[in-house]
């Protein structure tokens, strides 16, 4: 190739230069952009630039200074082929990013691509499609190759500097993988960030507002989302036994005042699990004559289902006794975490309020015989939208006239029951399948068969599962893992 020279001073304007051989070199921000034979090509200008016979103590600091280079100019640089004599590296190849051909197998459609159950006739379990991605690769030459020379370490031998591609602007040059890194405060943000439930797209737009710009937060969106994807992965792959390590320290910590118990199938795999502090115990056994026992939270990845024992104290706030997860809405599952309750509180509440659950419905008499069981208002109300209609309720009065006869604690059973069947009636309803099934039901729900029994507020208000279904659906994700939910 024909070499081009210009003056010092012309490396911070635009400069034409030609001659009657085939070279013209335009200099704008330290990169040139040479056309050599009809060809064009583009160089870096930096002060640590490489070159020819420059020594290096280490492979890595001979990288390390070309990856500073490229970050400097604006393209990104890779690790290549090697050779060894007698386990010694004797000469090591430093790349463009964009050397080599594109694989032509990378543009082809999904339908294009042989699934593997097709190549490997013995493969078991489903097959992955390979990901549609487009190679940036284009045969660039730019490389910087080193050789080993004893006692003096690694010499740069060869250095090409002449790329086929354009450089990324000063604009883009954040964008380049060299130049971005989830530091460790930056990890510690995002983790910050998701432990109060804002996503790793919503941390870094606010990062970018506290630093004043995208270049300046040292990372892009997607590389929060990755981190935060692979500390999920790393969480999911140790997630039970993290969580029982927790209560294992907090139970040492508390002089064993903690409880918990728990059970794994057998594969190991964690199917529910209990707890209760001192303070819930405490607490239960003040003011644990009327417990809600809400079943209704699916919270995380594994759709376990999280399940409070909650009350209401002298002030009229709410306060939790205890809680499980399980994974399963069955007898079994509720058999075993009411008898876990029994234990460690010893004695039975006076009432406890649930949502409709056949499995629940038939528990609760044989471990807590001498309990009265009722049903939450607020589940059943909740119901309603999907059983009759969104627009029907939204836009019609039925719901209003029926809430009088529903929600009014001072009225007779028979006052009830004739007004529910008047505005029934009125709508045409009186054969609906549902609506017969929740007056058959009226005895668990409705307050005016039940007047003179106290409910603690938590069934003749909906504030109660109101006020816990925001603080659920608002600060847990279902895709949190359990050590995520258990902060």
């Amino acid at each position: 190739m024909d070499s081009c020279s210009v003056n010092d001073d012309d490396t911070n304007k635009f400069t034409n230069v030609a001659d009657d051989a085939c070279c013209e070199m335009i200099f704008e921000n330290e990169i040139e952009q040479l056309f050599v034979g009809g060809d064009e090509f583009w160089t870096g200008d930096s002060p640590t630039k490489p070159y020819v016979g420059q020594v290096f103590a280490s492979i890595d600091a001979a990288f390390s200074c070309y990856k500073g280079y490229s970050s400097f100019s604006g393209f990104q640089v890779r690790r290549s082929t090697q050779k060894t004599r007698r386990g010694l590296i004797v000469s090591k190849y430093f790349v463009c990013s964009k050397a080599g051909s594109a694989d032509n197998s990378s543009s082809r459609d999904d339908d294009d691509i042989e699934p593997e159950a097709s190549r490997i006739s013995d493969t078991v379990g489903p097959v992955k499609k390979k990901r549609r991605t487009v190679s940036g690769k284009c045969e660039c030459s730019a490389k910087l190759v080193l050789k080993n020379v004893a006692l003096k370490g690694y010499v740069v031998s060869h250095f090409e500097d002449n790329h086929n591609h354009p450089f990324a602007n000063d604009s883009e040059k954040h964008f380049l993988r060299g130049n971005r890194c989830m530091t460790a405060v930056l990890r510690n943000f995002a983790f910050n960030a998701a432990s109060s439930n804002t996503g790793p797209v919503r941390a870094f737009n606010f990062l970018k507002s506290l630093t004043g710009s995208y270049a300046a937060v040292g990372a892009t969106a997607v590389d929060f989302k990755n981190w935060m994807r692979d500390i999920k992965v790393f969480i999911g792959n140790h997630d039970a036994d993290m969580i029982l390590q927790k209560f294992k320290d907090k139970k040492e910590t508390s002089d064993n005042t903690f409880f918990y118990e728990y059970e794994t199938d057998s594969n190991g795999h964690l199917t529910r699990i209990f707890w209760a502090d001192l303070e819930g115990q405490r607490s239960y056994d003040v003011f644990g004559d009327v417990v809600s026992f809400d079943a209704t939270y699916r919270t995380n990845k594994y759709s376990m289902v999280f399940v409070p024992f909650i009350g209401v104290d002298n002030h009229w706030k709410s306060v939790t006794f205890a809680a499980a997860l399980l994974d399963k809405e069955d007898i079994e599952n509720f058999t075993w975490v009411f008898k876990m309750f029994l234990k460690i509180m010893k004695h039975p509440p006076k009432c406890i309020i649930t949502d409709q659950c056949a499995a629940m419905k038939a528990v609760i008499p044989k471990i807590f015989p001498d309990s009265m069981h009722r049903l939450c208002m607020w589940h059943i109300l909740q119901k309603f939208p999907s059983k009759l209609g969104v627009v029907f309720c939204a836009e019609s009065l039925f719901m209003e006239k029926l809430n009088k006869f529903v929600w009014n604690s001072s009225l007779v059973p028979e006052e009830f029951e004739q007004g529910w069947h008047s505005v029934l009636e009125e709508y045409n309803l009186s054969d609906h399948s549902w609506l017969k099934e929740m007056f058959e039901l009226r005895h668990f729900w409705i307050p005016a068969y039940f007047m003179d029994k106290s409910m603690g507020g938590l069934l003749r208000t909906t504030s109660r599962s109101e006020s816990s279904n925001f603080y659920f659906n608002h600060f847990v994700q279902k895709g949190d893992t359990l050590s995520e939910f258990y902060k």
